[in-house]
């Protein structure tokens, strides 16, 4: 059932849809389902719109914006999301649009605040928490916007796989501006929502949305399951992977300090690398990103805090090193492989161990009944039975302690909003920074609900693993298994997963299965007295182990001693056990050191190194094969074929890249810089010189000469200073 249209469904722009879609935004055509929603929204609907990463949501409303007769308003949950999605936008709306957060002082959130008002904009990105204000809330009853958009709107599920706390604020928001007199029509989009997580994105906004859902499957993703024995096993997939995989890479893992590691392996294989994540200064971040973008970095080991807003259509691989939560994260981040459309990998890399550490995780990230009641005690210790101001620093400071982590404000929000929920407390509107909490006489089941909605968060999270298992560990075809998960049928892809390829390796297998050519070294223990011998410096029983799995937390790498990773077939067990067999025998020993026991090789160890003589023989069986992983080449129906080149895409990205950073410095809309048309002739016509440069079109003698260089280094590929 359609909701009502509201009085300003009209629109005001003569020009339809397709015309304003190639007129402004430069496109022939409308992607699958964008049409349907445009004209959806425009007739007053409201709206939920399931469309996949790279599918082209924000053209969804950024176009209406257009015709509409008042601004739009666009909740999104990412700083880093809003001004990707403002940069990218055409010289005819760039103008026309603006972003309030809190990364602007409060002097430029005025100026822009009084922009909406007089009517300078059609399209306002806000962070969630802005709708907490009651002085913002005031203004948009004023402005009284044609359209408010809720981006990642399965952020507003409590048991959700991305809960933002803020988002469930906006049904109240929607709720004072239809008492208000206006009745904005909204848009919900997500690119993963079961039928549970639509039905809640219903409630919380309180609309009945009617709902636009494309198919999951995306054919130009190859997806693919490599179970592993475990963690050096993964490292060491991983790089055959990135290895096997022309093109940019994000590699998905669970922790920062697992990434550092991670990114040194990698490079120590000889692999671009680099590492991402929240624990890094912005600066650090910024940096990193820009060398990604620029493709001066191939592999990005990053955590989940990389990704969105990360406007790189052209990775060919993400690889997940650590399970993800749920299905919907994984869909997720995947999917921000081929945005392009151009064939791309999406390797998850799985071992027996990954469920209990995941397990493991969810316990220590769990909201407790415990930590809810000191937050409610904090409340009522600050408020009594009354109403006023909080401070979410002092609150998180008592009930978690002076030395906070970063995941305790989104704990702390989440227990006020399980409150909530239970009727014990009420959040209105922010005052500055502070929380304004008002103290409800509790109903008599209070604590039975808490406790009832604590444990349907936790069962949901153990249902969400548990999918996520299943597909890990799953034969049928994996695209199907995705469409499944989110209420779809899908026939079998036929080439485009591992399943359907006839490629697929079972776990089992893997635990059998010895590493290719671990059966072929005849002599172990000439191996390991070669490597003791070889160390540029003294290391221990399980350093030495490390170096000869070539672990990704070795202490030394291939390049210092050559036999690093030689043994990397075998367990840390069997080795530990083989170099005790040596010492037994006096051919090595251990040396005492200020922390550990280095291990040396005896003079007896060196005259058996000399010697022609068996020292050791492999006690390694020979095990299945493992099945060949397909190499990424072109797959009929799969590629594009017409212009540009998969080099000229390539190279347009980067400097399309490049531009977006350049309007950034200058603080400049990025069409101002170049324009696409020119941005394309470059990648197409590839000067090598200044003169050559010079006949681009839209490149005259200013751009010559403040690019000229910069715009060259980018087109041979170089890395710059």
């Amino acid at each position: 059932m359609c909701s009502p249209q509201p009085p300003s469904a009209q629109v005001t722009s003569d020009a339809g849809p397709l015309e304003i879609l190639r007129s402004t935004f430069g496109y022939e055509g409308f992607r699958p389902h964008q049409e349907q929603v445009i004209r959806d929204v425009l007739s007053g609907r409201d709206v939920l719109a399931m469309l996949p990463t790279g599918s082209g949501k924000s053209l969804c409303f950024q176009l209406p914006s257009l015709m509409l007769p008042r601004p739009t308003v666009v909740v999104s949950p990412l700083i880093a999301l809003m001004k990707d999605q403002v940069d990218g936008l055409p010289p005819a709306l760039y103008p026309k649009a603006t972003l309030i957060n809190s990364s602007l002082d409060s002097d430029e959130v005025g100026r822009r605040c009084a922009g909406m008002e007089a009517g300078d904009y059609r399209l306002v990105y806000v962070a969630p928490e802005r709708l907490r204000q009651q002085s913002f809330l005031r203004l948009l009853e004023r402005v009284n916007p044609s359209m408010v958009v809720v981006d990642e709107a399965h952020c507003v599920a409590l048991w959700g796989h991305d809960f933002r706390p803020d988002y469930l604020f906006i049904r109240r928001a929607l709720n004072q501006l239809s008492e208000a007199g206006s009745n904005p029509r909204v848009l919900a989009l997500t690119a993963t929502a079961t039928q549970r997580t639509r039905e809640e994105i219903r409630l919380q906004l309180g609309r009945p949305l009617d709902v636009v859902a494309a198919s999951t499957f995306r054919p130009n993703l190859r997806f693919e399951v490599s179970p592993c024995a475990g963690v050096d096993a993964k490292a060491r997939r991983l790089v055959e992977v990135c290895r096997e995989t022309p093109g940019a890479a994000i590699v998905y893992a669970g922790s920062r300090e697992r990434c550092e590691k991670l990114s040194v392996f990698l490079r120590g294989q000889g692999l671009q690398a680099a590492y991402y994540h929240a624990g890094m200064t912005a600066e650090a971040r910024r940096q990193t990103q820009e060398r990604f973008m620029l493709d001066r970095v191939r592999v990005m080991v990053a955590t989940i805090a990389f990704g969105m807003g990360v406007d790189k259509p052209n990775v060919r691989l993400v690889a997940h090193f650590s399970l993800p939560e749920s299905l919907e994260s994984y869909t997720q981040e995947a999917g921000r492989a081929g945005r392009d459309g151009r064939l791309s990998r999406c390797v998850l890399l799985f071992s027996k161990a990954d469920k209990a550490n995941r397990e493991r995780w969810q316990r220590q990230e769990e909201l407790k009944v415990e930590t809810v009641r000191d937050v409610y005690r904090a409340l009522r210790t600050r408020l009594g039975c009354g109403s006023g101001r909080v401070s979410a620093d002092e609150l998180q400071r008592e009930v978690f302690g002076q030395q906070t982590e970063p995941q305790d404000a989104t704990l702390l929000r989440v227990a006020i909003s399980a409150l909530e929920r239970c009727g014990m407390v009420s959040r209105n509107p922010d005052a500055g920074w502070d929380l304004m909490v008002e103290i409800l006489n509790p109903p008599a089941n209070a604590r039975a609900e808490l406790e009832h909605l604590l444990e349907e968060r936790r069962a949901e999270a153990k249902r969400r693993l548990a999918a996520m298992v299943a597909y890990a560990e799953g034969g049928d075809c994996r695209h199907s298994a995705i469409a499944r998960h989110f209420g779809q049928a899908l026939e079998a892809c036929g080439d485009a997963c591992d399943c359907c390829r006839g490629t697929r390796q079972a776990a089992t297998e893997v635990e059998k299965a010895v590493a290719p050519g671990v059966d072929e070294v005849p002599d172990v223990g000439r191996v390991i007295l070669r490597t003791v011998a070889d160390l540029p410096f003294g290391v221990g029983r399980t350093g030495l182990a490390k170096v000869l799995l070539g672990a990704t937390d070795s202490p030394i790498s291939r390049d210092r001693c050559a036999t690093a990773g030689s043994l990397a077939g075998f367990t840390r067990k069997l080795l530990l056990t083989l170099m005790g067999e040596l010492m037994e025998r006096e051919l090595l020993a251990a040396i005492p050191g200020d922390e550990y026991h280095r291990i040396r090789l005896t003079p007896e160890g060196l005259e058996a190194l000399g010697s022609d003589a068996l020292i050791l023989p492999n006690p390694m069986k020979s095990g299945s094969a493992r099945a060949a992983t397909p190499k990424l080449t072109a797959v009929s129906g799969l590629t594009p074929t017409a212009e540009p080149t998969p080099d000229e895409a390539d190279l347009f990205e980067r400097l399309r890249a490049w531009r977006r950073l350049e309007a950034q410095r200058a603080q400049l809309p990025p069409y101002t810089i170049l324009q696409d048309a020119t941005l394309h002739a470059l990648s197409r016509m590839t000067p090598g010189t200044i003169p050559e440069l010079g006949r681009v079109p839209g490149i005259g003698p200013a751009k010559l000469e403040r690019y000229g260089e910069a715009l060259l280094s980018l087109v041979r590929g170089e890395e710059s200073e």
